[in-house]
């Protein structure tokens, strides 16, 4: 309770602290920022991609970001809601969420004619599906595979020599991919049915 006195009264005296970040909790968000220089782009989380989109925007304006702050915890605050929007209408793998920011920067910004304020640009479902459709999707095959789509029994046998038994849809064994780590058997499991000509690009349009 003396502590909580003595707190109020050096606001009443200074009038409190001026921060550029609403708290704590954000200063720790965009700490996070920094660890895209060093960390591998599969391993990118949330933080990690906003970190990435926000440098594209400093280096192509050269001011910062001008982020809404609209909660004082960043996990529900406006820019992540979007990414996760970007995320659930193209991929969660963070290697394809990247490469959409790039393409996006590259092609979506130098249309607009004043300065973009908002990641919403980049999440404009004309802006999704023109990039799926004729970027990430382009000369793909096996495109109307599903969750639920039945493995081929060649795939199948596969499967079963390394005691996937259960492993029954193309659902399935993408829940296996997305693991991380991969045991050893299971990267044993995918160089055989490459060995095969399965195509891996199945599984990471899968989430």
């Amino acid at each position: 309770m003396a502590n909580r006195g003595k707190e109020k009264e050096k606001i009443e005296e200074t009038g409190g602290e001026l921060r550029t970040v609403p708290n704590e909790k954000w200063e720790k968000f965009f700490a996070l920022f920094n660890e895209i220089e060093t960390l591998e782009v599969a391993q990118w989380k949330t933080a990690h991609l906003l970190g990435y989109f926000v440098k594209k925007y400093r280096e192509t304006y050269n001011i910062e970001y001008p982020w809404k702050f609209n909660n004082e915890n960043p996990k529900k605050s406006f820019e992540v809601w979007q990414l996760n929007v970007m995320s659930s209408k193209l991929s969660a793998n963070p290697q394809i969420l990247k490469d959409y920011i790039d393409w996006g920067y590259a092609n979506l910004v130098p249309k607009v004619k004043t300065k973009f304020r908002s990641i919403s640009l980049f999440t404009k479902d004309e802006n999704l599906i023109h990039y799926k459709m004729n970027v990430l999707l382009a000369g793909k095959k096996n495109l109307n595979v599903s969750r639920s789509t039945p493995l081929p029994n060649n795939y199948l046998t596969i499967l079963k020599q390394h005691n996937y038994d259960s492993v029954a849809t193309y659902g399935d064994l993408a829940f296996l991919f997305h693991m991380d780590p991969w045991s050893q058997n299971f990267h044993e499991t995918i160089e055989d049915l490459q060995a095969v000509e399965f195509d891996l690009e199945v599984l990471r349009r899968i989430v």
